[in-house]
């Protein structure tokens, strides 16, 4: 397949901040419309971006190879489903669906149905976050994630802020190193049960120790990486800053001025991986059975804290 048509279900945030604009520029595929159930929003955007618009998902997946599925996460269970019948391929957003009941079937309906499934997990096509995770080696002794807000105190039950945020720190560590066993670590909830603080580690395979935490309202925006090896420190800020601590010297690497927040941040490579599988015939390195896998320590991580 040379030239995949692709269509987009969901029209919030993501899609308009990074899907469409990307997808539009239509290299070897091309953007032939999107779905949304509300009418005025669906309008306005694809008017916007002059493609298509199509006023249920059955007519948007009669007319493309491949889906990009942006939608509410209560909703991907329904929308991915219905593409992997209809033996369309599919890009979905993280969390691969709300319950791991529902990932797991999702994942067998792919594998039966033979259609690529991937779950999109930016961090791992970051351009900075992989040049970090190829200085891991065997000297490496300690690794540590921050993801942290100023003031984003969500209104839902933690659990659901843990699915929607903390995951992306649960399969980042993953994806740098496994578990090798079992994952301690202590969540901050208030009277609401809403999410505060979140902390976690494990030693990996490799006999690292991998530290992951997230603070809601600690009075700034942070994301951090830091791998501490020998004879260096790697320290990777809001995936657009690698500084590099060797022999009492810092070298402080930055992306060109011209250099894309999309690409920064792993979305585009993310994207042009997807389609890739599709031209070439190959397995997403993220897929549906990666997706499950990062949800299944998520759910485990939540089990520990009722317990």
């Amino acid at each position: 397949m040379s030239n995949v048509k692709i269509g987009i279900v969901g029209l919030g945030n993501i899609s308009q901040k990074v899907y469409l604009p990307f997808l539009c520029k239509e290299e070897n595929w091309s953007l032939i419309g999107a779905y949304s159930p509300t009418k005025s929003k669906r309008r306005k955007i694809c008017n916007q971006y002059r493609i298509n618009e199509f006023s249920n998902l059955t007519d948007l997946l009669e007319n493309c190879d491949a889906v990009f599925v942006n939608s509410s996460t209560d909703s991907h269970f329904e929308v991915v489903s219905e593409a992997i019948k209809k033996h369309k391929d599919v890009y979905v957003d993280k969390p691969l669906a709300s319950s791991l009941d529902e990932t797991e079937q999702l994942v067998e309906l792919s594998i039966k149905n033979n259609r690529k499934l991937m779950v999109g997990f930016n961090r791992r096509f970051a351009p900075m976050y992989v040049e970090a995770k190829n200085n891991i080696n065997s000297t490496t002794s300690l690794i540590r994630l921050e993801k942290h807000r100023i003031d984003s105190i969500r209104s839902e039950n933690f659990k659901t802020t843990l699915l929607d945020d903390y995951i992306h720190l649960v399969d980042t560590a993953r994806w740098l190193d496994e578990p090798n066993d079992c994952v301690d670590g202590f969540i901050n909830i208030n009277d609401k049960k809403e999410l505060i603080f979140a902390e976690h580690s494990y030693k990996s395979k490799e006999d690292i120790k991998i530290f992951f935490d997230m603070h809601r309202k600690c009075g700034t925006n942070l994301e951090r990486l830091e791998i501490i090896t020998k004879d260096s420190i790697i320290r990777v800020k809001d995936m657009n800053t690698m500084e590099i601590e060797k022999e009492g010297k810092i070298e402080i690497n930055k992306p060109s001025p011209w250099e894309t927040a999309i690409k920064i941040k792993g979305f585009e490579n993310a994207i042009l991986h997807f389609i890739n599988s599709i031209i070439g015939n190959t397995k997403p390195i993220v897929d549906g059975v990666e997706g499950l896998k990062s949800q299944k320590l998520l759910n485990d991580i939540i089990n520990a804290r009722n317990n």
